[in-house]
């Protein structure tokens, strides 16, 4: 019997692909080519939803600047696949253009947009808008609703125009209206058990991820949504908890080893390095980190390989996707493009699709 066969839509979360690749500096079109065709195989195969990134100054995650331009371009190469940012930096932007950007996005794709929106973590990100640096969750919170009023219709008040003992306030209200009339909101997060409540109180759903964040956290955090949800007044089994998950399928897991071990160490050594760009060290210091940078390094490569990856074929992959499901995870985003070849992330996909209950 197939795996296909033995699943049913109860049995495993639903499945997206994520896209977060560390690129050289200058991307080339092909990058965004080969992207644009794996997101309509990916459409053609009935996959769930595509997720990309916001990320700013630096390679990893450099093709990524706007998640609302590039599913623009997604809107129109695709014809049923939800497409969804993870995540927007809202404490960046002015909600007034984020709601703007998305209701257009969501009338180019018939109405498939759905927004994870972030506080933001990496401080050089903030050039773009430094006055919401330290207090960016209290922002998120506070941009999220003025996104959600102008999504609804309504209008907002604006002082900005004013002078000192000279109100001018002004009345705004973005166009053009969206199809959906709610847009699916997640609130992404790692272990932080209060931004699970949160998401939950407001009825948000959750995008979160295994960096820095254990299988006994994510299960405790998982409970404690669904809680918040029920206890706010929302159906807890409504919210949706989306896990990204590094991911390679095909070969048997030992057989694609010689591939992924030196992918996966490639692409967590640049994200390593964009978390040490947020502080300025001593050569001393320098010489400590570095280091305590390739032990850390060398643990992470074993960590998500032994335990926080979805690696192997179709039926290894399989037993991992009904553990998740047993433990409350709604749909598992699929990150794909870490550095393998081509040929292999195509694999995965097309290795994915037989697991799918359409």
């Amino acid at each position: 019997m197939s795996a296909k066969a033995e699943l049913t839509p109860s049995t495993i979360p639903k499945l997206s692909l994520f896209f977060f690749s560390n690129v050289n500096k200058g991307a080339s079109t092909t990058q965004y080519q080969q992207l644009i065709s794996m997101v309509q195989l990916a459409d053609e195969l009935n996959f769930d939803a595509i997720w990309t990134p916001e990320r700013h100054f630096n390679a990893f995650g450099g093709m990524f600047p706007n998640p609302s331009v590039l599913s623009a371009a997604l809107a129109a190469s695709t014809r049923r696949i939800s497409i969804r940012a993870g995540s927007v930096v809202l404490p960046l932007h002015d909600p007034l253009r984020v709601a703007e950007e998305w209701a257009l996005v969501d009338n180019l794709s018939a109405g498939r947009v759905g927004v994870a929106f972030a506080a933001g973590w990496q401080r050089n990100d903030f050039v773009l808008n430094a006055g919401n640096y330290k207090n960016r969750q209290q922002c998120l919170f506070s941009s999220i609703e003025t996104v959600l009023s102008l999504w609804s219709g309504n209008t907002v008040v604006r002082d900005e125009l004013s002078l000192p003992g000279s109100p001018e306030p002004v009345e705004i209200q973005t166009w053009p209206a969206p199809l959906q009339h709610n847009i699916p909101v997640w609130i992404t997060t790692g272990s932080n058990p209060l931004l699970f409540e949160e998401a939950g109180k407001r009825g948000f759903h959750v995008l979160t991820h295994l960096i820095n964040q254990t299988w006994e956290q994510l299960e405790a955090n998982c409970a404690s949504y669904r809680r918040a949800r029920a206890e706010a007044g929302h159906d807890a089994d409504a919210g949706k908890i989306t896990l990204m998950m590094h991911t390679q399928a095909g070969k048997s897991k030992a057989d694609m080893l010689p591939e992924l071990r030196p992918a996966l160490k490639n692409y967590l050594s640049a994200f390593m390095q964009l978390s040490d760009n947020l502080s300025q060290s001593s050569s001393s210091q320098q010489r400590q980190n570095q280091k305590r940078q390739a032990y850390t390094l060398k643990w992470g490569v074993e960590k998500y390989l032994n335990q926080y990856g979805l690696f192997g074929s179709a039926s290894e992959c399989q037993e991992i996707l009904v553990a998740l499901k047993q433990q409350g995870i709604d749909e598992v985003a699929c990150l794909i493009d870490f550095g393998m070849a081509e040929e292999s992330v195509r694999a995965t996909i097309d290795t994915l699709a037989t697991l799918l209950i359409n």
